[in-house]
């Protein structure tokens, strides 16, 4: 698995799960097997997201989320950052890429050894 392989799944989060939401009303009206197996996946692959999350610290989660999940520029996720932890830290646009790529390094290492892949694609 690849970096790039991690950050398209971390990406996929809030789609998939709009799309569980979706199959959870559908289920309650028909008792379609197919509805059923893709509601599953899905179940299991926010599962492994939120799982690989977990691992993270704190400020390497809020990054991951932050960028990757919802999709916020790197400038505001200084302002962001700067609102939550204060001034004193003030982390360049740089030091944040270091700290997602750091993250989804451990993220990927986390995931190739699970015995998940076959759900992460």
């Amino acid at each position: 698995m690849t970096e790039e392989a991690v950050k398209c799944f971390l990406k996929s989060y809030s789609e998939l799960k709009a799309r569980r939401d979706i199959l959870d009303k559908i289920r309650n009206y028909s008792h379609s097997a197919e509805n059923n197996e893709m509601y599953s996946e899905l179940v299991i692959k926010i599962q492994i997201i939120e799982s690989a999350l977990e691992i993270l610290k704190e400020d390497e989660k809020k990054i991951i989320m932050w960028h990757l999940i919802d999709n916020i520029k790197w400038s505001d996720i200084e302002d962001l950052y700067e609102k939550q932890v204060g001034t004193a830290f003030n982390y360049s646009d740089r030091t944040f890429k270091r700290i997602q790529k750091n993250a989804l390094k451990k993220i990927e290492v986390f995931l190739s050894k699970s015995e998940f892949k076959e759900y992460i694609n």
